[in-house]
């Protein structure tokens, strides 16, 4: 009896032993990373709300519109890139348009302008292109704005993807700092910079 639970006792050994070999070893096969998100935000500069229209010195209200166009996103790692396409559930690049000025609660509000899967890796520039439309503002009719053709901006920034995280780049922009007027017509030639990172 005492022999056979020696018997047992070596054999269930020898089975961890096995066992933690097995898990032990390296196939030399790592799993693939599994992708992460980049979000990309915009805002109106809080401090720019005041904009000169003729001989009138307008302050921007809850109700105003400045209508742009977003497009055509993309995150770089060097001369190799990702498309950004504005929501997860995206499947293609698409116009989408966005009130530049809306407040709520005196307040410029953040819009999401790409929100996409991207491979873990280290990128160093996000570009995308913008259109503008109009602007309307109280006590005035509509405005045309326009901006030069195939407008983009290109911002530096060096941020990371991780597997399974959110990677956000913020993006700041003076509304009505880059409207100009040039005879007839108003010209909406913005820079924008990021203003933070942050990892979720």
């Amino acid at each position: 009896m005492m022999r056979l639970i020696g018997v047992e006792i070596l054999l269930f050994l020898f089975f961890l032993i096995v066992i933690s070999n097995f898990t032990g070893c390296n196939t030399g096969i790592e799993a693939s990373p599994e992708p992460g998100i980049l979000r990309v935000t915009l805002q109106s500069d809080p401090a720019d709300t005041v904009i000169i229209i003729v001989n009138d010195t307008i302050t921007v209200g809850e109700d105003d519109e400045f209508i742009i166009s977003i497009y055509q996103g993309r995150a770089l790692a060097d001369s190799t890139y990702g498309i950004l396409y504005p929501e997860i559930e995206s499947y293609r690049q698409e116009e989408r348009y966005y009130n530049l000025i809306r407040r709520e609660n005196n307040q410029y509000i953040q819009f999401n302008m790409f929100e996409s899967h991207l491979p873990p890796s280290a990128y160093d520039q996000v570009e995308f292109g913008i259109d503008s439309e109009y602007l309307q503002l109280q006590n005035f009719g509509r405005i045309d704005v326009i901006t030069p053709p195939s407008y983009f901006i290109k911002l530096p920034v060096n941020f990371e993807i991780r597997d399974n995280r959110i990677t956000e780049v913020n993006v700041q922009v003076s509304p009505f700092k880059y409207i100009t007027r040039y005879k007839d017509s108003y010209i909406f030639q913005p820079e924008m910079e990021v203003i933070s990172v942050n990892y979720y």
